[in-house]
Order: structure tokens, then sequence, then C-alpha cells
């Protein structure tokens, strides 16, 4: 089974697709639609995992990136986005962490209505979905989760164990860009 037959088995066909020809990566993002629920859209990146990640001085992972949402109208930034954030973790060299912050450029946060994104766990798919161990090292797939600066204070101040328990306590509608803060 291949990445892109992994997302399939739990996302559903992919329904669009995208090429970075600007990038000397491999990338691409695909969406899936009605994903992870109807009128959602799932937006995934392929070709990230092509390269080996640093996590720890002496443990290596995949990753892609998964980023989910109701409104397709602004498709393009958030293709343009995942492509960005991709470059930078290929950059970098090192793999995103759980309850990592990652600030959005001025122009993105300005469309979307957020200022960062929180590195998380994808808890709205088959937990099995989270990985992908025909890789070597594994492929971990992260979901990017909108925040606002309010929410990302509160990480920095209190952990993201704790802002975890709070989107679990409050339940707020995490595929929506109008979604109120929790914090």
């Amino acid at each position: 089974m291949t990445v892109i037959e992994h997302a399939e088995k739990y996302l559903g066909n992919i329904d669009q697709g995208w090429k970075d020809n600007d990038s000397n990566e491999n990338l691409q993002i695909v969406s899936f639609v009605d994903c992870p629920g109807e009128s959602a859209t799932t937006f995934m990146s392929l070709g990230l995992s092509d390269n080996v990640l640093e996590i720890l001085d002496e443990k290596q992972v995949r990753q892609e990136l998964v980023f989910s949402v109701y409104s397709m109208a602004i498709s393009t930034m958030i293709v343009s986005f995942l492509f960005s954030l991709c470059e930078s973790i290929v950059n970098r060299g090192k793999a995103v962490l759980r309850g990592e912050i990652i600030p959005l450029s001025i122009d993105v946060a300005k469309r979307i209505g957020f200022e960062a994104v929180y590195c998380a766990i994808p808890v709205f798919f088959d937990d099995d979905f989270a990985e992908y161990d025909e890789s070597t090292p594994p492929t971990i797939v992260v979901w990017v989760l909108p925040i606002y600066q309010s929410e990302a204070d509160y990480i920095r101040a209190h952990g993201w164990e704790k802002f975890e328990g709070l989107l679990e306590e409050r339940d707020p509608d995490l595929c929506s860009l109008e979604r109120v803060p929790v914090i």
C-alpha cells in the first residue's frame, strides 16, 4: 500500500489535486470532499513524506499534513499555505511535534482569520489513519488546526495537554473558520 492508497482508504477518493511546480520537492496537495463530515473538505499533503525528518537526536519519522475546513472558497489560499508549510518543514529538517504552534503569514492570517496553526493528532479520523507504517521510518499524519492568538498564548502558558482538554470539554467546530476562540 502506498501513502496515497493509505489516505484513500481512510478519507475516500481524491477529489482534486495541486502540484507545486515552483518547488524542487515532489510536493502535492490533494483534497477529499465530505471528509471528515458532510460539507467539510480535507486537504492533505503528499510528497512531504519523501523526506526523513528528525524528531529527536536519534529518532526519525516521515510526515504528511492534513487540514480540514468547510469553505472551499479559499482552497487556493489553503493549498498555497500547505505548500509553504511543507517546504519550511523540509528546509528545517525537523518534524513538527504534537502541540507545536506555527505562526501564519500576515496575508494568510488576514484571509482565514486565525494567527497560527496548532499541530495535533488527526482525531477526526480513524485512529489507524494517523500512521502509515509501510515506510521506513513510519509516516505520521499531522493535523494542522487553525488557532487564534489567545489560544496560542494559552498553549504557551499552560501546555498543549491543557489546550486539548479545553477542546474536548468545549467541543468547538474545528472545521469552521468562523468558530469562536475557546480561550
